[in-house]
């Protein structure tokens, strides 16, 4: 049995301690090893037709008893006068009458709307397989008492009184509903799919094959599994902190899904809040602006985030006259004396300076007190801010300093260090943070969350983006590394091995429990990562091209599910290469850097990329090629933001990704790295071996600020 508690009731909410109290006698209602799960305020409220103003205090979805809405009332029986129909008459307390059968009802049908979309859930005369029940439980009336008082006979609401709040006889309230043959696992599957609000929000929804063969059936097979949110995901996604959060992910581990489902559920909550949702990478607006509506959809019961009156601002971080509102551009304009500045202007008034962004947050953090005008600050690729942004950020939030960021080290391609409270917000006197988000805040909200899971990336790819950008094959050493035991595993590995004997042996290995991708019971036992060495750069783009029109004619793969990012520092010439050749292959692709900068992936296109602008977009089959950039001395960048770039484009994949090079002496080591990275990873059992580093030869060490953090796990809540 799984469990979603609410992060907004608490003792002091009008009803609070009723709901509470049915809260831990529901859970204690169910075992724990039954097929269900249990909502508190699953966040749904009809914004669009009005029925209900309000979310359900109760879901359950349960193998046998299939969905039930439970709304609590904390009345006494004086309070309530007489029912008439679906009415109940009230007095002696601010309302004078409700209707919480018909209102849970209605809650009941919204929630089973979303259920038709699954084909799987729909019988042959296209009415929902799953039966909806909806209960009023009165935990401050007995039996007796509402007998007495005549609220009885055939037409008598359906209700669970006080004195049969006992696990057993809750139960058995509960079971009396039952008139169905228990679900099958594919239609459990199907449901908690839809309530785990993974399912698409579309006028149709199409099954994938059974037995999926091609690359284009075995994507529409892994994005319908992938569409599954899990529970810890939803609560991470749908619980509202009361300050300050970080979510800190791997690749893949669904952070931006997460950040559009909160910034979603505070706006159905919180109509009045103004919220800010920002981002680096412009071609993250489209996605941004798909997934909060998508959700907003969800939870508002079929309103559209354009038509409502929500206050979600799904913007860039530093924003310009070409780029639109920034969150830096709209701080700057309200804070008085402080006149925005564009990229070109920040140039040439900070030339000293190693980051523009700092340093216009950091002329707003001196001028006047920045007023508050958000509510709310949600940051993704948060890896990619200066602290100077945070705390400008910080000084714009009102008093709740309600800011949450989500961030993943391993991505970052413009500083060495990672956005954790000690680097943001700096430490006191004793060394400690002087923001501590370890704990949880008052409402059961966890103040920080690590996400060990990643579901976008097969294992094999995962491994190889983490072994190639760490370097940890290197012929000439490690570049950079975890280097505790609680740090790898806050990466979802197992590790073996001794970090205080340097130059022993570690063996790093990944549970498939960490990597619950799709496609490892689909690929047939081959691994879904590729690599190729090619004598001259021509002809490594022809191989890419040819692969790519495979892909699309023979494997009838969408064109759109196909990326291409080619490395080094001529990116531009070798993608417009590419972008010709696969012309005479009657396949379009999409070269990103001369469009629209907010538009990524194109429909009926194949997408070539650079790394920067793939950076938080993905695709089924990835190319990476021109990877002997990263032996390129006389690029830019240092070598560590050289491998992070590598790491980057590998785990843009959903599914397949052939990584590539250009053969010549220089390259020769790189390459020969990347094919022991393959074969290590090739193994039915993937196992990384490598020497364990000295600390002082590292050019980064990776997730040193984790230790005493505990990872999210469902016995957190």
């Amino acid at each position: 049995m799984e469990y979603k508690p609410s992060s907004s009731v608490t003792e002091d909410t009008p009803g609070g301690g009723a709901e509470l109290d049915v809260w831990k006698r529901l859970k204690d209602a169910f075992n724990a090893d039954e097929r269900g799960v249990l909502y508190h305020q699953y966040p749904i409220i009809d914004k669009a037709g009005g029925r209900f103003d309000r979310m359900p205090d109760f879901v359950v979805f349960h193998e046998t008893l299939g969905l039930l809405i439970l709304e609590c009332k904390g009345y006494t029986i004086d309070q309530i006068e007489r029912i008439a129909g679906d009415t109940w008459h009230l007095k002696g307390i601010s309302q004078s009458s409700a209707t919480p059968l018909e209102q849970a009802r209605q809650q009941g049908f919204a929630l089973k709307k979303f259920f038709m979309d699954e084909s799987v859930l729909v019988n042959d005369r296209q009415n929902v397989k799953i039966p909806m029940n909806p209960f009023v439980v009165l935990p401050n009336i007995t039996r007796q008492e509402w007998e007495a008082k005549g609220f009885t006979g055939p037409s008598a609401p359906r209700v669970v009184f006080g004195d049969e709040l006992t696990p057993v006889a809750f139960r058995d309230a509960l079971e009396n509903v039952r008139t169905f043959d228990p679900l099958t696992p594919e239609e459990y599957r199907a449901g908690r799919a839809v309530l785990s609000c993974g399912q698409q929000i579309s006028p149709t929804s199409t099954t994938p094959p059974q037995n999926p063969s091609t690359r284009g059936e075995i994507s529409d097979f892994v994005t319908h599994r992938l569409n599954e949110l899990d529970l810890k995901q939803q609560k991470i996604g749908m619980c509202i902190p009361e300050g300050p959060q970080q979510i800190r992910g791997i690749a893949g581990s669904g952070k931006t899904v997460l950040l559009a489902m909160k910034a979603a559920q505070m706006a159905i909550e919180n109509p009045d809040w103004r919220i800010g949702l920002t981002f680096q990478t412009k071609s993250l607006y489209d996605t941004l602006e798909q997934q909060v509506n998508r959700f907003y959809h969800r939870f508002s019961n079929g309103q559209n985030l354009s038509e409502s009156n929500a206050n979600i601002e799904i913007i860039h971080g530093w924003g310009g006259y070409n780029t639109g509102p920034g969150l830096y551009k709209q701080i700057a304009e309200a804070t008085p004396g402080v006149e925005f500045r564009t990229v070109s202007d920040a140039k040439q008034a900070f030339p000293d300076w190693d980051s523009l962004q700092a340093a216009v947050a950091n002329e707003i953090l001196e001028s006047e007190p920045v007023p508050d005008i958000y509510d709310a600050i949600l940051i993704d690729e948060a890896q990619d801010f200066s602290p100077e942004f945070f705390k400008m950020c910080l000084e714009a939030l009102t008093d709740k300093d309600r800011l949450i960021w989500a961030y993943d080290e391993a991505q970052n391609l413009q500083t060495l260090t990672s956005p954790s409270p000690k680097v943001i917000f700096g430490v006191d006197e004793e060394g400690e943070p002087r923001l501590d988000l370890s704990g949880t805040y008052s409402n059961g909200v966890q103040k920080t969350h690590i996400m060990r899971r990643s579901y976008r990336s097969p294992r094999e790819v995962l491994m190889t983006a983490h072994t190639l950008g760490m370097g940890l094959l290197r012929a000439e050493g490690v570049v950079q590394a975890v280097t505790r035991q609680d740090g790898w595993e806050n990466l979802g590995y197992e590790i073996e091995g001794d970090f205080r004997k340097t130059g022993t042996e570690a063996v790093l290995k990944r549970p498939v429990g960490h990597s619950p991708h799709p496609l490892t019971n689909q690929s047939g036992g081959r691994c879904t990562v590729s690599t190729g060495h090619f004598d001259s750069r021509d002809a490594e783009i022809k191989w890419v091209a040819e692969q790519i029109s495979k892909d699309i004619h023979d494997e009838n793969l969408p064109p759109d599910e196909v990326m291409a990012i080619p490395l080094g520092k001529q990116y531009k010439s070798m993608g417009e290469d590419l972008q010709q050749v696969l012309q005479e292959t009657e396949v379009g692709g999409n070269c990103v850097w001369n469009g629209n900068r907010k538009e990524f992936a194109r429909k009926g296109e194949v997408t070539i990329s650079h790394t920067h602008m793939a950076k938080g977009n993905e695709a089924m089959s990835v190319y990476v090629f021109g990877v002997d950039a990263v032996a390129d001395t006389d690029r830019y960048g240092s070598l560590v933001q050289r491998r992070n770039e590598v790491f980057v484009a590998v785990s843009r994949s959903r599914g397949w990704c052939s990584i590539t090079g250009h053969k010549t002496a220089q390259s020769k080591p790189i390459l020969d790295e990347l094919d022991r990275i393959v074969e290590a990873v090739s193994n039915p059992e993937p196992e990384v071996k490598f020497e364990i580093p000295d600390t002082r030869s590292l050019e980064n060490e990776l997730e040193t600020d984790t230790e005493g953090m505990i990872a999210t796990s469902l016995s957190d809540f």
